[in-house]
């Protein structure tokens, strides 16, 4: 299929084929307080986090200023830190509240589960 907006071949891919993240991959994180406050330890301040049961629907703008104010005073980690903590926080994620709490989420899994599928 030929991109006609930017003028590139894209073999066999297609709009469905397409994820962005709705926000910020800190929605992801907030969706599992739970291993936020097992990473962190004595310190973290769940209550700051934004408590809205659809992630997607807290503004970008909020959510990694309060991952910081809400670990500020954490002992072992310290204030978050996207570049070194993320890739630990993210092993660590509960994939089904994730899930639960993010449409998108729910959606790249879904559709990665089913090409998996029909690979086989």
């Amino acid at each position: 299929m030929k991109s006609t907006r930017d003028n590139w071949d894209s073999p066999g891919v297609d709009d469905t084929h397409c994820y962005l993240m709705v926000q910020a991959m800190e929605a992801w994180l907030i969706a599992d307080i739970d291993s936020l406050k097992r990473f962190y330890g004595q310190g973290f301040k769940e209550n700051v986090i934004p408590k809205n049961i659809n992630v997607e629907r807290i503004e970008k703008d909020l959510l990694e200023p309060k991952l910081k104010e809400a670990t500020r005073d954490t002992k072992s980690k310290g204030e978050y830190q996207k570049i070194q903590h993320v890739s630990k926080l993210l092993e660590m994620l509960d994939v089904d509240k994730v899930r639960k709490a993010s449409s998108e989420c729910d959606r790249i899994f879904t559709t990665l589960t089913e090409l998996m599928e029909q690979a086989k």
